[in-house]
């Protein structure tokens, strides 16, 4: 299972290097756990990490911090089995929150990915919400919960959601205008509307994930898929409301939501609404001295984890750019129509 270089095992990103501990991070492995530990049990739980190396059972890689050369945390492997394995982690509690697990899930979980490994599981207690959150940030999804945990798993190839038949009456546009919690509710509000669907839109990558589009070197958008019945509800009426909802103003940024994902566009997949677009757009440029709305055709959608679906639907107090003034404006475009 060793796909790790055995005798120098080393993975770098921009944030940690993950390697192998050793005796020169006694001291911050001392304080690993809530209570500290003795050198006498650190330098045992060298040993037996060492051990465990040689017999293929565990592999335990230090969280080390780029800018201070220090170790933060650890990182686990373990019960290998025919292409899958689990993972476990663990920051030293001075150092929690601040960002060393996510690096450290997202470079191991990507390069055994990468090396061969088809599943790769982890389990956290019920009450853990702040690692259930990393997990899913990483593209991991909940398949189990028993006796107070819960199991997650990243699998190589995600699952798409199937997209349904609508029939040749229904139309589709791709919009994205920020987070997209929010702006998947607010199309929702149109009457006409028939479905939605959170995804990535227009990236350089197959398959990403919520954290390889969170990194911002994929090019990939937070898009919304509408798909609506063109004899209820107009693309017009829908741009009205898009441009409800979003600053065109500023570039890489909606609300407090900063990064390329978040960059405003409009993505189409029909060359016959491609003019009507080009003219809604010339129009709303003339209101503002920048504007910053991209107008493409579709490159690629990939579909959002499960957990982003409908996000505000299912979690009514989550966190959520556009305000309930936009929201009510969106609303009562219905009665205009």
């Amino acid at each position: 299972m060793l796909i790790i270089n055995e005798t120098s095992p080393v993975l770098i990103s921009e944030k940690i290097i993950l390697r192998r501990p050793d005796e020169t991070d006694i001291c911050e492995l001392k304080e690993l756990f809530d209570q500290p530990l003795d050198e006498t049990k650190v330098c045992a739980m060298l040993q037996s990490s060492e051990q465990s190396w040689r017999e293929g059972k565990e592999y335990i890689l230090g969280v080390i911090a780029k800018d201070d050369g220090k170790l933060k945390g650890i990182i686990e492997m373990y019960g290998y089995e025919d292409g899958h394995l689990l993972i476990g982690y663990r920051t030293m509690p001075a150092m929690r929150h601040q960002g060393y697990a996510s690096e450290a899930v997202y470079v191991l979980v990507h390069h055994l990915i990468q090396n061969g490994i088809h599943t790769v599981y982890a389990a956290v207690q019920e009450h853990n919400e702040y690692s259930q959150a990393l997990l899913r940030h990483n593209g991991f999804e909940q398949i189990e919960k028993k006796d107070g945990r819960i199991l997650f798993a990243y699998y190589r190839n995600p699952g798409q959601r199937e997209e349904k038949d609508y029939g040749e009456t229904m139309k589709v546009i791709y919009l994205a205008a920020g987070c997209f919690w929010g702006s998947e509710k607010a199309f929702k509000l149109l009457d006409g509307v028939v479905d939605t669907m959170t995804g990535y839109a227009n990236g350089t990558i197959s398959n990403p994930r919520y954290e390889d589009v969170c990194r911002g070197n994929t090019g990939f958008r937070e898009t919304v898929r509408i798909v609506y019945d063109p004899a209820v509800v107009s693309l017009e009426t829908i741009m009205k409301a898009y441009f409800l909802c979003i600053d065109p103003t500023v570039a890489n940024r909606q609300g407090n939501d900063i990064g390329s994902q978040y960059q405003t566009g409009v993505y189409y997949t029909d060359e016959q609404d491609a003019k009507l677009l080009k003219d809604i757009f010339e129009e709303e440029k003339k209101k503002y001295e920048r504007f910053f709305v991209e107008l493409e055709p579709l490159k690629n959608f990939y579909t959002a984890e499960e957990y982003h679906q409908n996000y505000l639907g299912k979690n009514p107090w989550g966190y959520c750019h556009i305000t309930k003034t936009e929201f009510d404006a969106v609303k009562a475009l219905n009665k205009k129509q």
